[in-house]
């Protein structure tokens, strides 16, 4: 029986490592990228502009709930789902700050080159603000 717990365990860090790195896989994010936090202050107006860049720029592939219906997200590739549980701790405000600003080519464009370093923590804050509270 202990055998088989511990097989058990083996198995779901295994599925969960996998599950991590093709989170990742494709991604230019640095090594400290999962630490780093938003130098914003959290507050109601940086949600609220993060709300309008996200509308410009990310609604098109995520959708209006940032689902990933968006009408030009790919049947095939569709785009990530940011309300989606599953993502909270693969994805903290780092990892999102990191993949708004360094895309993931062809499916996601980078906007390094569009927005400045606090419109990508503006966008990231309204991304945190779609997140059901756990």
């Amino acid at each position: 029986m202990r055998n088989a717990i511990t097989l058990l365990a083996c198995v779901f860090a295994i599925v969960l490592s996998v599950a991590a790195y093709a989170q990742y896989a494709g991604w230019d994010i640095p090594a400290n990228g999962k630490e780093q936090k938003s130098p914003l202050k959290p507050a109601a107006d940086v949600v609220k502009k993060g709300k309008g860049i996200f509308t410009s720029k990310c609604q098109k592939c995520h959708g209006p709930q940032a689902k990933g219906d968006g009408p030009d997200s790919d049947p095939k590739s569709p785009a990530a789902d940011l309300t989606d549980e599953f993502r909270y701790d693969l994805n903290p405000e780092g990892v999102v700050y990191y993949k708004v600003l360094n895309g993931h080519p062809p499916q996601m464009p980078a906007f390094k080159s569009q927005l400045a370093p606090d419109e990508v923590w503006q966008v990231v804050a309204y991304v945190m603000s779609l997140r059901k509270p756990q």
